[in-house]
């Protein structure tokens, strides 16, 4: 879901050369889904998976939200497989799973759904992906015999969702453990704020923020695979290199006392828990979601906020500041951290836009900019 992009779609060249590189290397699984990539993603794999299936494991998810009938879980399937090229799929999941939308899934007969694919050899591994609590994952988890589970976890979020309760759970429940959001969006991955890198420093910490943010969860025995979105040859260097590094229990008890400390601190500067996951996209009036909240995050965590300059649309595009939410809803059932946008929209609003921005915006965008074009041919 994170390949390489060239104006908003994948830049099919680099994310061709970083996957074969990937598996040149060692890896043996590609995860993606229906909509990664705006639908693109399971298409652009085909190609790969043509030349190379007999290599790779391949991960897709149903889209759970667009089945409306019992129809529609034949349907999806098949598609996919199509797009993917492929006659099997190796990891199945429901995706984005929550108890609401499991329920709904019951009474289209789901399991015995998931039951005739893997008869029918369509798929070798049934699963869901999940974003609700940990008593409704238990009541999930012993509902029907799943041979995986996708978890978000990282050592900011231990315990939300399904947390360290769910993952050791299901490991006792013999439901294997896969695990996203492993640097959580990729706040872990790259600066720090000052606080931690003092409480890094003091702890004797050598490596980079991401290799520590990895080791955490490759640290747990219970962890099968870490879905990890890697956009570069040197972040999917880094990740061999770390998971090789990083067998299960390595990481003596001073050293997690420090990730405890580091996720206290984290806890008090993040303001909004959006992982960049983009499920919330497209809004209908065009607000840029992720980065509005990645940018007011980036203010209290790192002190900046000067990239909001660039959701403005002055320099080129439309606007697609925090200013033009309109409070439909749209988005609140999409978002898998259940982050309520509408409200934050309207914090995000008042610390990072001035009186009147909307409307000043709109006058340079609609008459300003035009004007100063026209005034530029009498040059």
């Amino acid at each position: 879901m994170r390949l390489p992009t060239k104006n908003g779609m994948i830049d099919k060249k680099e994310a061709t050369q970083l996957i074969n590189h990937a598996i040149d290397n060692g890896i043996n699984l590609i995860d993606t889904a229906y909509l990664y990539h705006n639908g693109e993603s399971e298409s652009f794999l085909k190609s790969i998976l043509e030349k190379r299936r007999d290599e790779i494991l391949i991960s897709t998810k149903l889209p759970v939200w667009f089945v409306k009938n019992e129809d529609d879980l034949e349907k999806y399937l098949n598609i996919q497989l199509e797009k993917l090229g492929v006659e099997c799929i190796d990891f199945y999941y429901l995706h984005s799973l929550n108890y609401i939308a499991f329920k709904q899934l019951k009474e289209y007969n789901i399991f015995e759904f998931l039951d005739r694919i893997k008869r029918e050899k369509k798929v070798k591994n049934i699963g869901f992906s999940y974003h609700d609590n940990y008593d409704s994952f238990k009541k999930i988890i012993d509902s029907y015999d799943w041979d995986m589970c996708l978890l978000q976890y990282n050592f900011i979020d231990d315990d939300a969702q399904a947390g360290t309760k769910g993952v050791k759970y299901a490991y006792d429940h013999d439901v294997s453990v896969f695990v996203m959001e492993p640097l959580k969006g990729g706040l872990l991955a790259n600066n720090v704020p000052m606080e931690v890198k003092n409480k890094m420093d003091k702890s004797n910490i050598t490596d980079n923020p991401s290799r520590w943010a990895l080791r955490w969860v490759l640290n747990h025995k219970e962890v099968t695979c870490v879905l990890s979105g890697m956009g570069r040859i040197c972040e999917v260097d880094e990740n061999i290199k770390t998971t090789n590094d990083t067998p299960p229990s390595s990481i003596d008890l001073e050293e997690l006392e420090t990730y405890s400390n580091v996720k206290k601190i984290y806890n008090k500067l993040i303001k909004i828990p959006c992982t960049q996951c983009g499920y919330c996209m497209p809004c209908p009036y065009g607000v840029d979601i992720p980065a509005c909240f990645k940018i007011y995050n980036n203010k209290y965590i790192f002190g900046e906020s000067g990239e909001y300059f660039q959701l403005s649309g002055l320099a080129g595009g439309n606007g697609s500041y925090a200013g033009k939410c309109r409070n439909c809803g749209v988005c609140l059932d999409k978002c898998p951290q259940k982050i309520n946008i509408p409200r934050e929209m309207v914090n995000v609003k008042s610390d990072l836009e001035f009186f009147g921005y909307d409307c000043i915006m709109a006058f340079v965008r609609l008459i300003g900019k035009p004007l100063a074009k026209w005034l530029l041919k009498f040059r």
